[in-house]
């Protein structure tokens, strides 16, 4: 075998003379890490919490469209997160959290979302993250009822415009009746018990037998007229009483459920001092045996050898 290389035989002899070297480097190795996992790093404490977003209501119409884009997975989980919403939350407890301690994750599988709260106090954690879940079921809640607000207020113009439109429409019409001197009994009422009368009664289906072709086509191109903007007005007013009865109503807690409350952990996340005294073990044996192999290296070339 070339004299210049090192067998098997002659490392495990290196290695067990250096053995002193090599254990002295491994106790203060794990000594060192001892003493930074119980008095240097800092401990952190997690809090953990499972909630899961469901968009089942009864509601219908535009008013689920508006619910079902709300409540999603994907929505809630960025607007917990949002540091804007975390001050706001905060500010006036005059505590500073931060949304780099929050970890936010969705399973894709069941939409679950999981939440992390880390801090240096295990109870702080889990208020802070109650905090969150239960301000952003309000925030979410209080954006909606917002949006309906909205929404029935622009159903409200829409239901004066259309009331309007019908007005001048039944005056066009009355207007064409009394200017053709037509049958008094042609003339259509505005309103009666909050309806409007749009049917034809026998007797003015018969009194429009004598009447001019072309007036009797504008009455009745006149009444559809009325009776398609009635409809229409008729289905606002339905759309406006479902949003109304959502603003006084809607309660976001059926939509958000806390599947698992967040916890409160009995010891720390970190620092993990087994991990970091196994670090240490492996860390300090490296370093020995790297010292043990320089000092033969030292010592075989020192020029005092030659």
């Amino acid at each position: 075998m070339n004299d210049e290389t090192i067998d098997l035989r002659e490392l495990i002899e290196i290695v067990w003379k250096g053995k002193i070297i090599i254990i002295i480097s491994i106790i203060i190795a794990m000594l060192i890490s001892i003493v930074l996992s119980f008095f240097v790093l800092d401990k952190k404490f997690e809090s953990k919490a499972t909630v899961q977003i469901t968009s089942n209501t009864a509601a219908e119409g535009i008013v689920k469209e508006y619910i079902d884009s709300e409540f999603t997975s994907q929505v809630f989980s960025e607007r917990i997160k949002s540091q804007i919403f975390i001050e706001q939350v905060f500010e006036e407890k005059g505590q500073k959290v931060s949304n780099q301690n929050l970890n936010v994750s969705i399973d894709p599988a069941t939409s679950m979302i999981s939440l992390t709260y880390t801090s240096g106090d295990a109870k702080e954690s889990g208020d802070v993250l109650t905090t969150l879940i239960n301000e952003q079921k309000i925030a979410i809640a209080n954006a909606l009822q917002k949006e309906f607000t909205l929404l029935a207020d622009s159903y409200t113009e829409e239901s004066k415009k259309l009331s309007n439109e019908i007005r001048d429409l039944i005056k066009l019409y009355n207007t064409t009746v009394h200017t053709n001197n037509l049958p008094e009994i042609l003339i259509l009422q505005s309103m009666v018990s909050n309806q409007l009368i749009l049917d034809l009664s026998k007797e003015q289906q018969a009194s429009l037998v004598n009447v001019d072709g072309e007036i009797q086509n504008d009455l009745i191109q006149l009444q559809a007229r009325i009776e398609s903007k009635s409809t229409e007005y008729s289905k606002i007013l339905d759309q406006y009483q479902t949003v109304q009865t959502n603003i006084e109503s809607f309660r976001a807690d059926p939509l958000i459920k806390t599947i698992i409350e967040p916890t409160i952990a009995s010891d720390p996340s970190s620092p993990n001092t087994l991990l970091n005294i196994a670090i240490g073990l492996v860390v300090g044996a490296m370093i020995g045996l790297v010292i043990v192999f320089i000092r033969k290296y030292w010592l075989e070339t020192s020029p005092k050898n030659e």
